[in-house]
């Protein structure tokens, strides 16, 4: 009788903090965390971070761009909020058009309460979902490599 053995992967994850709105980014982080089949670690930048002070935008996105370097992919939340304007586009063209990492797109809310252009570039739209949201990013990150 052959012997299986499960191979054990920890996610490197960039979680979006652009729509920091009632505390989604940690309502998301809980979604996840204590799973015993799912190992992660964020390398998500903080509204907090200094950064946020300096009225640079390229240094936003440069800071943006190397969190997100060592991810195997993104996290972004599909809602509409006032915050996007400064972080979203930065995050995305980062993501998609540089990096070229997976982005995964979260759907708290219904449809009529989502960004467009977060689910225009998404590679896959999820529930907001522990499962749902876990098994896309075993996908995503296994077809990219």
């Amino acid at each position: 009788m052959p012997l299986t053995e499960e191979i054990h992967l920890r996610y490197n994850l960039y979680i979006s903090h652009s729509w920091n709105h009632n505390d989604a980014h940690k309502d998301l982080d809980s979604l996840i965390k204590g799973r015993n089949d799912f190992d992660y670690r964020t390398y998500s930048l903080s509204p907090h971070h200094p950064v946020n002070q300096i009225k640079g935008e390229r240094k936003l996105y440069e800071t943006i761009k190397n969190k997100m370097k060592f991810c195997d992919a993104v996290i972004i939340l599909c809602g509409v909020y006032p915050t996007y304007s400064r972080w979203i586009n930065k995050e995305l063209i980062a993501c998609k058009d540089e990096l070229n990492k997976p982005l995964i797109a979260v759907q708290r809310f219904d449809s009529s309460h989502t960004s467009f252009i977060v689910k225009d570039r998404a590679d896959v739209i999820v529930d907001w979902n522990a499962d749902n949201l876990i098994n896309a990013i075993k996908r995503v990150v296994a077809g990219a490599k």
